[in-house]
């Protein structure tokens, strides 16, 4: 993550926990209170951490998308089962819209490229939207003045 944050135009901000790398391209913390992390999904405008039950919740709270990435027993980061990997399929089979899943670290930079592209899209639609209503409101007082 720290690695995509240097290429694109947003603030990151990464919790850690307690490995031992610290991040160059981003700001981080190890741990936060509840209060503090949900301070965070508020005003994150993407969401991308692992598969926990609690990081989904929080960002559909916030209506926030989020990238989930599965911890793996195949990788060491859990010890008794796959249920992260569990969790991802059936999310996956929901297709919700701000939902996204990445299997592999080597997807995530594509992934986040592609969700920060949609955003940024729906970002113009938006101000066109904007620019429009504007315009024909314009043009209407125009008439009745």
């Amino acid at each position: 993550m720290d690695e995509v944050a240097d290429k694109i135009n947003e603030e990151v901000i990464m919790q850690i926990g307690a490995i031992p790398y610290e991040p160059r391209h981003t700001k981080y913390f190890r741990y936060a209170s509840y209060q503090e992390n949900l301070s965070y999904f508020q005003k994150a405008s993407l969401i991308v951490g692992h598969c926990g039950i609690g990081t989904i919740l929080n960002a559909l709270k916030f209506q926030k998308p989020i990238i989930v990435v599965p911890r793996r027993i195949k990788y060491g980061e859990l010890n008794r089962d796959d249920h992260q990997m569990e969790i991802a399929k059936v999310l996956e089979e929901r297709g919700d819209k701000n939902i996204y899943i990445v299997y592999e670290e080597s997807e995530l930079e594509e992934k986040i490229m592609e969700v920060v592209g949609k955003r940024e899209i729906v970002q113009v639609e938006n101000r066109g939207r904007e620019n429009l209503i504007r315009t024909i409101k314009e043009f209407i007082e125009t008439f009745q003045g």
